[in-house]
This record gives C-alpha cells, sequence and structure tokens, in this order.
C-alpha cells in the first residue's frame, strides 16, 4: 500500500484559495456543503479535496456551494 500524506490547510487559507471569508467557507463545511475536517475546535482543509468539489459542484452560473439542477425538457 503506497500511501502519501496531504498537508491540511487551515480555513483561513482555503478561504483564501476560493475567494471566500473563512466564516463562509466554515459554515458550509459545517452543514456539508464542502468537504473539510473538524479537529477540535478548528477546521482543515485538503487542496486535493477542494479541487474536485469545485470541479463538481460549481454553478458557474450561481453560487458554488448550490448544486447544478438538472434542466427537465
Amino acid at each position: 500500500m503506497d500511501y502519501q500524506f496531504e498537508v491540511l490547510i487551515d480555513s483561513g487559507e482555503a478561504a483564501k484559495l476560493l475567494g471566500i471569508h473563512p466564516k463562509t467557507l466554515q459554515n458550509m463545511a459545517r452543514h456539508g456543503r464542502i468537504p473539510g475536517i473538524r479537529i477540535g475546535k478548528y477546521w482543515r482543509f485538503r487542496v486535493s479535496e477542494i479541487d474536485r468539489w469545485l470541479q463538481a459542484e460549481v454553478n458557474y452560473h450561481g453560487y458554488a456551494y448550490r448544486q447544478h439542477e438538472e434542466v427537465k425538457p
């Protein structure tokens, strides 16, 4: 088994990458809208998971935490 440890970043760094306020990011993580890890009272994030989340969930016509809605014909 080959495992490589990925360094976790704090909510300030992750929020800066996303261009949002750290409290907004923490709220999103608390409600399961973005992948995050709570360690004690602190939120930590993996850059790779944020990248995957962005590619899968971002609606370019709205907010990042809104999921795509299927358009029905």
